[in-house]
Formats: C-alpha cells, structure tokens, sequence
C-alpha cells in the first residue's frame, strides 16, 4: 500500500468516525469539544480527502492544518476520535 493509499485510508475512518460523533453515536469524553469545532474538523478532513484524491499533492510545507494542535489543546488524550484524527493528519503531511 502506498503512502497515499494509507493516507486515504485514515483520513476515510476519521470522517466516518466524525460522522458518527457528529449524528448518532456521540462519545461522552467528547461532550465538552464543540460541536462547531467537530465540524470544521469534518470539513477539513474532507479537504484532505478530496486533495488525496486528486493526485496532486500541495507542498509538504503547505499540509499542516493544525488539527493534531488543536487536538493536542483541548481534546481528552484518551480519545480514539482525537487519534484517528491525528493520525489521519501525520499521514497526509507524510505522503509521498
């Protein structure tokens, strides 16, 4: 599997796993996050995942978006959404 493919891969399960959070299934360690923030986090994922998609990867400088920070910031550290999230993240920073 390429770096790409397993960018995809993750950055898929974040936003199904923010779907969830977002519609169905909210984590209770997640109640004090807001939900405006949750879905910002969904639209820029998306972004990614569309960018992924799209074969034209930006500049690795320019793949930062800052959601590992502002995870890392305010985000339970014991939150599988908040590491999905950020490894989702690492891959597409990482992707060659």
């Amino acid at each position: 599997m390429s770096s790409v493919e397993h960018a995809v891969k993750l950055v898929k399960s974040a936003i199904e796993a923010l779907d969830g959070e977002l519609s169905s299934s909210p984590d209770p360690k997640l109640v004090n996050v807001p939900k405006v923030q949750k879905e910002a986090f969904r639209q820029k994922l998306q972004k990614i995942y569309d960018t992924l998609s799209s074969d034209s990867l930006p500049e690795k400088s320019q793949r930062n978006l800052g959601l590992s920070r502002a995870v890392a910031d305010s985000w339970p550290f014991d939150s599988k959404l908040a590491e999905e999230i950020v490894k989702a993240e690492k891959a597409f920073i990482e992707a060659k």
